[in-house]
């Protein structure tokens, strides 16, 4: 059951939640190694995993999906050199205030990219801790609703 404090729009994304929820348990974050790609099948074209590098934010796992939109480029990229139009400072603000917080955020985006795509998706990000101190990681997700 997904707490009404995440509105959740998209029922995949909701899942994604539970799945995160039920990886959770009683602690801050789920661990990396506590996720299991087998164990959501059915979401894995719109999941997306973020690794912290230093104080920067990179691409290290992209679903089909997501790869669609984006190309496999994103793989290996940080998170400052794609095309986030003029949104990428609040964009990347909420990797930061998950972290912070511990906590998951989602939020609808609205926006055109520079080469005149516009793009309207939910993303949902899930913070990933080893220690329960720090996160490291991000299990993420994204669902487009309109592309043009």
């Amino acid at each position: 059951m997904v707490a009404p404090d995440v509105p959740i729009s998209d029922e995949r994304l909701r899942r994604l939640y539970e799945y995160w929820l039920g990886k959770k348990g009683e602690r801050k974050a789920p661990r990396r190694a506590d996720i299991a790609p087998e164990e959501m099948v059915e979401v894995l074209p719109w999941v997306f995993l973020m690794e912290y590098v230093g104080d920067r934010l990179r691409y290290r796992l992209v679903g089909e999906a997501i790869r669609e939109i984006y190309g496999d480029r994103l793989v290996g990229m940080f998170i400052d050199e794609i095309d986030l139009d003029h949104v990428s400072a609040a964009y990347i603000d909420e990797y930061e205030t998950s972290a912070k917080d511990f906590a998951p955020l989602v939020r609808k985006w609205n926006f055109t990219k520079s080469d005149g795509r516009h793009l309207e998706y939910e993303r949902l990000i899930l913070p990933l801790s080893p220690d329960d101190e720090t996160i490291n990681m991000f299990l993420c997700g994204a669902v487009g609703f309109g592309y043009g």
